[in-house]
């Protein structure tokens, strides 16, 4: 099978655009094009069409049931390419969120640093939106979400869920006992993270998704850095709000009326590379070894 016709056709068939896969190839548009019209001669069909004026492109049912094949066989030649001159050894590719690094995930990585025998291990922290796409790609084995999605190379499953709590300095001052209402959170003192889309839409419910007078931020640790007046607060993972009361001198509040539980979900893609089979074997080992069941709040 000509390898680069179908490596060609997969990044066409993520984009959906021949320009855009010339540009992640970083290839011409027209070998682009030749290599797919190559690949076309071969399996001999059509895999790719072209609405008539449109520069998009829909995959044909052969296109769409060739996706699987061009992922095993780009699996399968990945594969054959590592053992060349090499020995096998275990391999593990994670793809992860900050929160997770700090809050839940410290004890896995402990163990899988102690394991015999040695996994060769690589750990990417990245944003939800990014995790698919480095999953479908295989550059992580194994990724950690918040987001949800139906994808035909990708397995998804319901990893952990737990609830979102206020954390705050604690005061000098008794703190106020029960749950924390959103209405008698100040607006103008927030420490903003996001947390899922059912947390946004919650938000969006109680404070107005245009105002500009808060403060943004991408990373839990980073909420840790800016909250240093009594007055701020943040909305966190209650993982991350125990960490931090561990780290700190903070106050933690259950919710009335709160959002939804922060849903991770775990995806794999659908054929893996065989040289990480066991390493995720390993991981879903000490996964049920290491975290704790669902927190209660």
């Amino acid at each position: 099978m000509y390898r680069a016709g179908v490596e060609a056709f997969l990044a066409i068939a993520r984009t959906l655009n021949v320009s855009k896969a010339a540009e992640q190839l970083n290839l011409a548009q027209s070998t682009v094009s030749k290599r797919l019209k190559v690949l076309e001669a071969e399996v001999g069909t059509t895999l790719f069409d072209r609405g008539q004026g449109s520069k998009s492109l829909r995959l044909t049912p052969a296109g769409e049931k060739f996706v699987d094949i061009a992922a095993r066989l780009t699996s399968l030649w990945n594969e054959a390419q590592r053992l060349k001159g090499q020995n096998r050894h275990l391999s593990l590719a994670m793809g992860t969120l900050d929160s997770l690094n700090y809050a839940l995930f410290p004890p896995l990585y402990r163990a899988l640093s102690r394991h015999e025998p040695k996994i060769s291990l690589k750990v990417i922290t990245s944003h939800s939106p990014h995790m698919y796409d480095l999953v479908e790609r295989r550059e992580v084995d194994v990724g950690f979400t918040l987001l949800e999605r139906n994808h035909p190379l990708i397995h998804v499953e319901k990893f952990y869920s737990e609830p979102m709590v206020v954390l705050r300095l604690a005061s000098s001052a008794p703190s106020p006992s029960g749950p924390v209402h959103p209405r008698d959170l100040d607006p103008e003192y927030e420490l903003f993270q996001i947390a899922g889309l059912g947390y946004q839409l919650w938000h969006d419910q109680w404070w107005d998704p245009l105002r500009t007078n808060y403060i943004h931020l991408d990373t839990a640790q980073l909420v840790l850095s800016f909250l240093c007046d009594e007055r701020q607060w943040a909305i966190v993972p209650l993982s991350v709000a125990k960490m931090a009361q561990t780290r700190g001198n903070f106050s933690v509040s259950p919710l009335a009326d709160g959002p939804p539980d922060r849903v991770v979900y775990k995806i794999t893609h659908k054929h893996p590379r065989p040289d990480a089979a066991q390493g995720l074997k390993i991981l879903d080992h000490y996964l049920r070894l290491c975290l704790p069941e669902k927190p209660g709040p």
